[in-house]
């Protein structure tokens, strides 16, 4: 969120926003979302109807949230840098201590430890980089992802030495609510300069997102991917940042590239997921909601309750007409995949 002066990185950057923009691209109601072109000045994407898009930034560092105002949980956003953020405790001491005797302020103090600098660590750190006041100051209405809780991690090739790049699936709050995500990121270290040790700090490229409720998150996916499929840049806007940063590069630069074979690769990835990632994202949404299910093994009925239910009703099932339920078997796909039932309201 905060422009650099490491040269070396930010023609690489730049290539990277245009072409692992679409990294997510495989895929208020909960229903198909209608997409409509906005238009941006020197780009454009398709959005949902009626979302909110803002953006922050420019060139490498341009970012934008696109928001469901009814539904803020519905979001689909880009930050093409994010940081510095400290990659050992140590240096953060250090910078600490120097500002103490009277030395220039440091911009990123405030700025969390992700070690190790891991996509992972990095989205699960999140929400400390949002609450600083650089994050504030470029965008207040960035997202907090509070308790991201990972589901999955598919590794991607990654175009910066020492650095990595990662699909995440994942859990996290906000509003009360459990929203499920898809998450790109690329996360990279600050390098040796003149041959000068690490500086201890590193940084974010490229950090995407398409989030919704839980229970909606898989109807809503592949249009929140198609709208991050869409987006393009115009060419005069890319010259200009070339210019500015990184002429070596003008030779790979294509306005308006969709990346459709990287959005073909990532759907694929969501259709052909692990089952047993769906099976653990229901377990983590309840142990967030603090919830259990129970399943009716004569009719297939799945109902929910506060956490701990199971263990009162186990020993007085005499007390209820309904007095077979039973929880639902680790690996029994269809059970956990139906939506439950109230059970304060449905038992017997």
């Amino acid at each position: 969120m905060m422009k650099r002066s490491h040269h070396s990185m930010t023609g690489i950057l730049l290539v990277l926003t245009i072409t692992l923009l679409i990294v997510l691209s495989t895929g208020g109601n909960a229903e198909a979302l209608k997409l409509s072109r906005h238009d941006g000045g020197f780009f454009t994407i398709d959005k949902p109807h009626g979302w909110q898009i803002l953006t922050a930034g420019q060139c490498s560092t341009f970012a934008f949230l696109i928001r469901d105002p009814s539904r803020p949980e519905r979001q689909i956003f880009h930050f093409g840098e994010v940081g510095p953020v400290y990659t050992a405790a140590q240096q953060k001491q250090i910078d600490m201590q120097y500002m103490r005797m009277g030395g220039y302020p440091i911009q990123w103090i405030e700025m969390p430890v992700v070690q190790p600098l891991t996509p992972e660590r990095f989205l699960q750190r999140f929400h400390l980089i949002a609450r600083t006041r650089i994050a504030h100051s470029f965008m207040p209405q960035c997202p907090h992802l509070d308790g991201f809780t990972v589901i999955s991690t598919q590794a991607r090739p990654c175009p910066i030495p020492g650095g990595s790049t990662a699909m995440v699936r994942a859990l996290f709050r906000q509003n009360g609510t459990v929203v499920e995500g898809l998450f790109t990121a690329t996360v990279a270290p600050m390098l040796p300069f003149n041959g000068n040790p690490g500086s201890g700090i590193g940084y974010g490229f490229l950090v995407t997102g398409i989030t919704a409720p839980h229970r909606e998150f898989t109807k809503l996916q592949k249009d929140m991917t198609r709208s991050v499929a869409s987006f393009t840049i115009r060419q005069n806007y890319v010259n200009q940042c070339l210019r500015q940063q990184a002429a070596t590069y003008a030779g790979i630069m294509r306005a308006g590239k969709t990346l459709s074979e990287t959005s073909d690769m990532i759907m694929e990835g969501w259709q052909t997921r692990n089952k047993t990632h769906d099976i653990i994202a229901e377990k983590r949404s309840d142990g967030i909601l603090g919830r259990e299910r129970l399943y009716n093994p004569d009719t297939g009925d799945v109902y929910e309750f506060e956490n701990g239910f199971y263990d009162s009703y186990d020993i007085n099932r005499q007390r209820y007409e309904m007095s077979n339920l039973a929880p639902l078997p680790d690996g029994d796909y269809d059970l956990w995949m139906k939506a439950p039932l109230d059970g304060s309201r449905n038992l017997r």
